[in-house]
C-alpha cells in the first residue's frame, strides 16, 4: 500500500486479535496506518505447531517482538499486551514506582523499549487488560446480552474507579473478573469485540487516555 505506513501489533490471543482486525484497523487504515495483528507465540511440544496466545515470560514477548522487527518492510512493530499479568521478569516490572497506574506503565513501557533498542519498537501495555474496553462498552454489553442491569452494575464500578483504565488488577477484581461476576455467561472473545465495536472507537479513546496516546503515536511516525 503506497503511502500507507506499516504496523505489526503483537496481541495475547484471540480476543485481542479481533479488536485489532474489526475495530482498530479499519480506523488506523484511514488515517494512514495499516495495522496487522500477530499472535503471540506460547510454548511448543516436539513436533507440534504453536500454540497462540496467553503470555509466560518476557524472553518469548521479547522472541517474538525481535522476529517482527526483522522484517525491514515493517516501519513500527508495537504490541497489545495486558498489564495485568504480565511477566515478572519484564524489563521495567520490578521497580516500577508506587502509586498512580499511568506512572506505573509508562514506566513499564520505557523499559521495553530501552530493552529492545529499536526505534521501530512502540511497547504498548492495556491498563489493566483488554476487559477494560469491554466495561468501558458497559451499557453496549448490555445490549447485547439483553440485560439493562449488567450495564448499570458495570457502569457504577467504572464511575467509582475514576474511568475504565483505572479498574484495578487485583485477582478478584480485574476487569474480566468483574465482568464474570456480573455476567457468568460472558463470551470474551465473542461478546468482549463485539460491544467495543458497537460502542466505536471515537468513544472508547475518550475513555481511555492510555489508549488514545498510544493510537495517537501509532498515527503520527511512531516516535
Amino acid at each position: 500500500m503506497t503511502g500507507v505506513r506499516q504496523a505489526c501489533v503483537l496481541v495475547e490471543g484471540q480476543t485481542e486479535e479481533n479488536v485489532v482486525a474489526r475495530l482498530l484497523q479499519p480506523e488506523l487504515s484511514e488515517r494512514g496506518v495499516w495495522l496487522t495483528p500477530v499472535v503471540l507465540k506460547t510454548r511448543r511440544a516436539a513436533g507440534q505447531p504453536h500454540n497462540r496466545g496467553g503470555v509466560s515470560t518476557w524472553s518469548r514477548i521479547e522472541r517474538d517482538i525481535r522476529a517482527l522487527l526483522r522484517n525491514s518492510a515493517v516501519d513500527t512493530v508495537t504490541t497489545l499486551l495486558d498489564f495485568y499479568g504480565l511477566p515478572s521478569d519484564t524489563p521495567g516490572y520490578s521497580d516500577m514506582p508506587a502509586g498512580d497506574a499511568y506512572a506505573r506503565v509508562a514506566h513499564v513501557e520505557k523499559a521495553m523499549a530501552r530493552s529492545i533498542g529499536d526505534a521501530r519498537f512502540l511497547p504498548f501495555l492495556v491498563l489493566h487488560e483488554t476487559e477494560a474496553w469491554v466495561l468501558a462498552a458497559a451499557r453496549e454489553l448490555a445490549e447485547l446480552l439483553e440485560s439493562p442491569k449488567l450495564g448499570d452494575e458495570l457502569a457504577a464500578q467504572v464511575k467509582a474507579a475514576g474511568g475504565p483504565e483505572l479498574v484495578n488488577d487485583g485477582p478478584d477484581t480485574a476487569p474480566s473478573k468483574r465482568i464474570l461476576k456480573a455476567c457468568p455467561e460472558y463470551h470474551k472473545v465473542v461478546d468482549g469485540p463485539d460491544a467495543i465495536e458497537l460502542l466505536g472507537l471515537d468513544a472508547l479513546r475518550a475513555a481511555c487516555p492510555h489508549l488514545d496516546a498510544w493510537l495517537k503515536r501509532l498515527e503520527s511516525d511512531g516516535s
